[in-house]
């Protein structure tokens, strides 16, 4: 049994001697850093005075954090052919500043994303370095590298064909990706114009922070001259992705209406928009190594109350919360990647490159469907306020604040447009009979079908309201008086040829109708004045009739 597993063991360990062989015979080159890191002259590293401080280090990566030059030195494990125009690629420049001296050179290769030492004749998502006549088994190249950043670079050695692929797929994603952010940005930024909610404002301010600083950390923006100090500057990163996160903030705190909904999550996130509005400030004038990682511990709370604020939502059933999951819940898992990246809890994973970018769009999208979806819920509850306010529960026709105000303006507009108008006033007859004898539920009722059938001969610029107990106003305008009567007479005999069926006994209805044409220079008052003598007049000569009010007020004509 023991020889068994020491077989297994043995087996094991030489499969993985023979995977660690191949992979280092499968990289082309081996590299070694100059320790301790100083930053000699060229020609005497060049010469072979420092040999023997350069200390090997595992892998093809390079990582520059304290702002400093330091040194690195490529060997050839192999020979690289000249006749496919060999490349050294750097991926993730930001912030770098790269000169590559060869054996022989007078002068080195000088690279990097911003400044005198940027190419345009590669995209900015990597530094390279041609290698013109590939290299020999055994022969080094000297690479210094000054910057800063906790970006980890990886170096490769490629062809000039797969390099120039490699740039074209980028520049298409980034285009992309740059495109759709700005767009959101200015979707969101005209809604806050027309609409003034402030939601769109934030928003906007989120997107357009985090697409800056995507430009200025891919190097984008570099083609402007004057953004040229600004860009390798570390402030800029921690400016921009401060502001992108405090907006962030406030945006989900009017999203989510956590001042009401979640007062203990809304102080929170007040006490983490007070800390990150102090580093805001004082990282304009200088930043720290610690400026980052503060920024990140507090991003991670933010997340965190996100995720529990938005669960609670959700389970009180607050609709733009699932928007919110479903369009952040991918970037924040990113960013909580991103964050242990940095603080070098887990390696830099290279999707990452491309996931935070397709993110933030994504998440961008989902949040502007989400507050529209919001914005369209408050609208809605707006419109069911304003109909609970313009409309009678009873009648569904208006009530008599309304009708007032609707007739008021048509009174106006007739004046200025010099148009006919025609109110007709009733109600019904022995209405409080009905209530005594049948019931109030008969009288609602009565009221609910003389409304209805006035609503539904009536055109839809004309206007109709219960002006108060069972009296119910109707406005009509461009109607002259004649139109009106046939109007008021139409309705009188529907109503008294077809009483309603309440309670399975049928309910004898009628009314009395008083009809009256607006003269030039009258006002509402005096028009519904007449309208009311003449409704009066037809309940004095034996109801169920129209009266015509036709000459001076009190001279009534039935």
């Amino acid at each position: 049994m023991d020889r068994s597993w020491r077989l297994i063991w043995q087996t094991l360990l030489t499969l993985l001697g023979l995977t660690v062989t191949a992979l280092a015979c499968a990289q082309p080159f081996t590299l070694a850093q100059l320790q301790p890191a100083t930053d000699p002259a060229p020609a005497r590293l060049l010469a072979g005075d420092y040999a023997q401080r350069f200390v090997p280090i595992r892998g093809d990566q390079i990582q520059v954090i304290d702002r400093q030059a330091h040194w690195w030195r490529l060997t050839a494990n192999q020979d690289v052919a000249a006749n496919n125009a060999p490349q050294l690629v750097m991926s993730q420049p930001f912030r770098k500043a790269v000169s590559i001296w060869r054996p022989g050179d007078v002068e080195p290769v000088r690279r990097s994303v911003h400044g005198k030492a940027a190419s345009f004749q590669h995209s900015s998502r990597f530094l390279v370095f041609p290698l013109d006549g590939g290299m020999r088994k055994g022969e080094v190249l000297y690479l210094r590298v000054l910057g800063s950043g906790m970006t980890t670079s990886t170096l490769q050695i490629e062809p000039l064909d797969t390099v120039h692929r490699q740039d074209m797929s980028h520049v298409a994603l980034r285009s992309v990706v740059l495109t759709a952010l700005g767009v959101i940005s200015v979707l969101a930024f005209a809604f806050w114009i027309g609409l003034r909610e402030r939601g769109y404002a934030f928003l906007c301010l989120t997107l357009l922070m985090q697409t800056f600083n995507l430009a200025v950390e891919g190097g984008e923006v570099r083609m402007i001259s004057w953004f040229s100090d600004l860009m390798p500057d570390r402030r800029t990163n921690v400016v921009l992705n401060t502001a992108a996160v405090l907006a962030s903030v406030r945006f989900l705190m009017f999203f989510l209406d956590l001042r009401v909904t979640q007062p203990r999550i809304a102080r929170m996130l007040n006490v983490c928009s007070w800390l990150l509005g102090i580093l805001l400030a004082i990282s304009i004038f200088r930043t720290w190594r610690i400026s980052a990682s503060f920024g990140n511990v507090v991003l991670l709370v933010v997340i965190g109350a996100t995720v529990y604020a938005s669960a609670v939502a959700i389970s009180r059933r607050q609709r733009e919360a699932y928007f919110l999951m479903l369009a952040w819940t991918p970037l924040m898992a990113v960013l909580i990647v991103l964050v242990g990246s940095y603080q070098r809890w887990w390696p830099i994973y290279a999707w990452l490159e491309y996931a935070y970018p397709i993110g933030l769009v994504l998440g961008g999208l989902g949040l502007l469907m989400g507050l529209a979806a919001k914005l369209q819920q408050l609208r809605r509850d707006h419109d069911n306020a304003k109909h609970r306010a313009t409309y009678d529960r009873l009648t569904s026709v208006m009530n008599r604040a309304a009708i007032e105000e609707g007739l008021r303006q048509a009174i106006s507009d007739a004046h200025l447009n010099k148009r006919p108008l025609t109110v007709v006033f009733f109600d019904i007859d022995h209405f409080k009979r009905i209530n005594d004898e049948h019931g109030h539920s008969a009288g609602d009722e009565a009221l609910r079908t003389v409304a209805e059938r006035t609503r539904n001969r009536l055109r839809a610029t004309d206007l109709c309201g219960r002006y108060g107990g069972d009296e119910i106003l109707v406005g009509l305008p461009g109607a002259r008086l004649e139109q009106g009567l046939v109007v008021a007479e139409h309705l009188r005999r529907t109503i008294s040829s077809n009483p309603p069926t309440v309670h399975g006994r049928m309910l004898p209805l009628s009314l009395s109708v008083g009809v009256a044409e607006l003269r030039p220079g009258e006002s509402f008052d005096q028009l519904l004045e007449r309208a009311d003598a003449a409704l009066y007049a037809s309940k004095a000569g034996g109801r169920d009739r129209v009266t015509v009010q036709r000459a001076a007020v009190g001279d009534v004509v039935i």
